[in-house]
């Protein structure tokens, strides 16, 4: 059997928090600590403020308030207020479907361990590794819920009905988790006498959620995957005339103005005139010896990235302004206009003046 090549670089760790998907518990979970800790008030009954208890209806609980009306605790009494909900239904969102096998939601994560400080980084301006995070396309849903309503007082039944109605059409979760819009469309209501001569004031009422569903795997793949974004630095030729290489003073005489030439390099960061112009500011192009006139690339006498996607000479053209000791580069035929976010990094033959 022939062994599955297997890309390493691809194989990236990614944290727990962001593999986690969202399963029908954490849509349950989010709509009902929505409703204890935002929506549910407190009530006040012979001077006492009471918490309304929530509680999810299974199976035995919702028979036995459909039967009787209402729920008994373990010492036989009714529980009185209460609010307890169930779900009911889950169907599929047609107003949201999607290709989940092709789209991807995009995200990132400015800050990564992988872009430690040092002087390399700042001396050559890298850009610093973003973390990419691609989320397959969820499953939109309609989660459909019933609630019922207990209490022993009309004033009672009035401020929850009025906080649940107050709740509708809203986004049901908290700012650091999932946040999903629930809707109520209507609320039925019931008088009933319990045992003893018990006055119970029953109302229910159904909320429509509109959520989704992710699972952490599918088809034994994951459904986050991690990348970094690319990390280039550029470097250039540059020639040391230091040491002993040029002993003979009459040697490097003759030939000082091709060394000097040669070793000329500059690299910096255009500023943007307009949607194809850049420049260079507080630089000097210097003159070709006469020696290289002729042998030269002038053609070549910049290399200009974009974004770091380098672009040729057939790109641009060049201006140098000697008064102001500005180059000025205007691009054509690029296919896009140039903004504020590109970064235009320029190295050639230019130097770089010291402004104090």
């Amino acid at each position: 059997m022939q062994r599955k090549e297997t890309n390493r670089a691809k194989q990236l760790s990614i944290d727990k928090q962001y593999q986690k998907g969202v399963s029908l518990i954490d849509v349950d979970s989010t709509i009902a600590e929505y409703m204890a800790d935002s929506v549910i008030p407190k009530l006040e009954e012979h001077g006492n403020v009471v918490k309304v208890p929530l509680i999810y209806g299974n199976a035995e609980r919702w028979n036995n308030a459909r039967k009787d009306g209402y729920l008994r605790d373990q010492r036989g009494r009714i529980q009185i207020p209460l609010i307890m909900f169930k779900r009911n239904s889950i169907e599929r969102d047609e107003s949201l479907t999607n290709f989940k096998d092709v789209n991807t939601i995009p995200s990132y994560k400015l800050y990564s361990p992988t872009n430690r400080y040092d002087k390399f980084s700042v001396l050559n301006s890298a850009r610093p590794t973003y973390e990419h995070y691609n989320v397959a396309m969820p499953s939109y849903v309609t989660v459909t819920y019933e609630v019922m309503i207990w209490a022993s007082f009309t004033e009672h039944m009035n401020k929850l009905v009025e906080a649940f109605q107050y709740a509708t059409d809203r986004y049901w979760g908290n700012e650091n988790g999932y946040k999903f819009r629930t809707r109520i469309d209507s609320f039925d209501n019931q008088q009933e006498v319990g045992e003893g001569s018990e006055r119970i004031i029953r109302t229910s009422f159904t909320m429509v959620v509109n959520a989704y569903l992710l699972p952490e795997v599918f088809d034994n793949k994951p459904t986050v995957k991690k990348s970094y974004s690319p990390k280039k630095i550029v470097f250039g030729i540059e020639t040391d005339l230091t040491g002993n290489l040029f002993s003979n003073g009459s040697a490097y005489n003759e030939y000082q103005d091709v060394i000097n030439f040669v070793a000329i390099r500059g690299s910096q960061l255009a500023e943007l005139v307009n949607t194809n112009t850049v420049k260079l500011t507080n630089v000097i192009l210097p003159l070709i010896p006469p020696e290289l006139v002729g042998t030269f690339d002038i053609q070549n006498w910049f290399r200009v990235y974009i974004n770091g996607d380098y672009k040729s000479s057939s790109y641009y053209t060049f201006a140098y302004n000697s008064a102001l000791n500005e180059i000025t580069f205007t691009f054509v035929n690029l296919g896009f206009s140039l903004d504020s976010e590109d970064e235009i990094a320029i190295t050639g033959k230019f130097q770089e003046l010291w402004v104090i």
